[in-house]
């Protein structure tokens, strides 16, 4: 009755589920200058009056061959069935209706101005089909829809590009998917009233899968490794072994864990040109089998810094709050379940190694690797000469044995080599 103010999706469902108001009979509400015929007016919106709300039903709704949109049409409808206006998709409130119509309108555009072909909601579930009937990876997808970007350059601003994005835009228009778990055995579903429970409500099976063997797997480095001297595991090497002597109390308690810290800079936009940095610092756990414990599912992102250049020997400022948890960690220890054992205790953890490049080592550490003194293991004794222009060093035969032939020959440096190892 022209007493509200609603939006053209809004208007569209009420006239397809409740049709035109019979009391209205004279068309000049919606701008007509001419009288229109009154045995024109009726209930099934379809009679031509000369440019009506119906006409715009035609154009938008009815004669629309692209299925897709009748399947949004019809997600959208089902939003709105016995008056209930307030149950919008993704449970959005009143107040985000405009939202939800803007992705309504913005699915059913052209992906560029002259195409003809696909709509943006087209577009991506094509995308989609592409990707799973040729069995792309979710970077590939990614990979191809960037080449589409850059080809078509006209592109509707509400196109999706990125597999994140595509669901998203999915899910906001009510075609996204709802998660539901079930008993391993079928009996039922954990959803309404079985939504909370921990257990299956027929065969009382756990709903979540107890992984226990990785929690066995902790403690692979003294019950499981074979010690015959030789080196398969960091804990066949002489400094787990210095530090167990030297540590006693960490060492009695296998499930205690010996860590790994790695770091470096990358350039996450593969353009070396870039002026950006990103500095992961990953820490692994070395109490795990040799064929685990580098494994990417094993291994823990602690912090990620991200810089437009690279953090140098400013790095311990970032690393401060990883620093205290492992202090934390080696003195006091923190109280632990053991998945295993069914029981808890308090575990404590010790930073064995890093793992760096040299340049990383030199920011890590805190000691300078470029100059007289850049070998960290010689030391104020690094055998760095002068050679022209650049730095050489020229003791690299200290590391031989006492008694090697190497030693005594002079035609390295005109030099014989006398002095142990450092």
């Amino acid at each position: 009755m022209n007493d509200k103010k609603q939006s053209i999706q809004i208007v569209k469902i009420h006239l397809m589920l409740k049709g035109i108001s019979p009391s209205y009979k004279t068309w000049v509400q919606h701008g007509e200058s001419v009288h229109v015929d009154q045995s024109c007016v009726s209930n099934d919106a379809n009679c031509d009056n000369g440019g009506g709300v119906e006409d715009r039903m035609a154009g938008d709704g009815t004669d629309d061959k692209d299925e897709l949109s009748n399947m949004l049409e019809a997600v959208y409808m089902g939003a709105f069935m016995n008056g209930d206006i307030d149950k919008l998709p993704n449970n959005l409130g009143r107040e985000d209706a405009q939202n939800f119509d803007k992705l309504f309108d913005d699915a059913q555009q052209p992906v560029y101005p002259s195409c003809k072909t696909f709509t943006v909601l087209s577009f991506v579930i094509k995308m989609l089909h592409i990707k799973v009937y040729n069995q792309w990876s979710n970077s590939s997808f990614d990979m191809n829809m960037k080449v589409y970007k850059e080809i078509l350059s006209e592109c509707d601003k509400s196109v999706p590009w990125t597999l994140y994005e595509v669901k998203k835009f999915l899910r906001d228009l009510g075609l996204g998917y709802v998660l539901i778990h079930a008993c391993k055995y079928d009996c039922a579903l954990f959803w309404k009233e079985n939504a909370n429970l921990e257990k299956c409500p027929i065969c009382d099976e756990p709903r979540y899968k107890l992984n226990d063997g990785n929690a066995v797997d902790m403690r692979w480095h003294k019950e499981k490794r074979v010690d015959d001297e030789t080196s398969r595991h960091p804990a066949d090497e002489k400094e787990w072994k210095n530090f167990d002597r030297q540590h006693p109390e960490f060492s009695k308690d296998l499930r205690n864990v010996r860590l790994g810290l790695a770091t470096d800079g990358f350039n996450p936009f593969e353009n070396m040109s870039t002026s950006y940095n990103m500095w992961p610092v990953i820490v692994m756990p070395y109490n795990l089998p040799p064929w685990k414990c580098m494994k990417e599912q094993f291994c823990m992102l602690s912090l990620l810094i991200p810089q437009k250049t690279a953090p140098g020997k400013e790095i311990d400022v970032y690393l401060r709050p990883l620093i205290d948890e492992l202090k934390e960690l080696w003195k006091d220890g923190v109280q632990t379940y053991d998945a295993s054992s069914g029981s808890t205790f308090r575990m404590r953890a010790a930073l064995m190694w890093t793992i760096n490049d040299f340049t990383a080592y030199s920011n890590m550490s805190g000691w300078p690797t470029k100059g007289y003194l850049a070998c960290p293991i010689c030391n104020e004794d690094a055998s760095s000469e002068h050679l022209r222009s650049k730095i050489g060093y020229m003791g690299a035969r200290r590391f031989l044995h006492e008694n090697h032939i190497w030693r005594k020959s002079k035609l390295f440096n005109g030099k014989s080599e006398d002095r142990s190892r450092p």
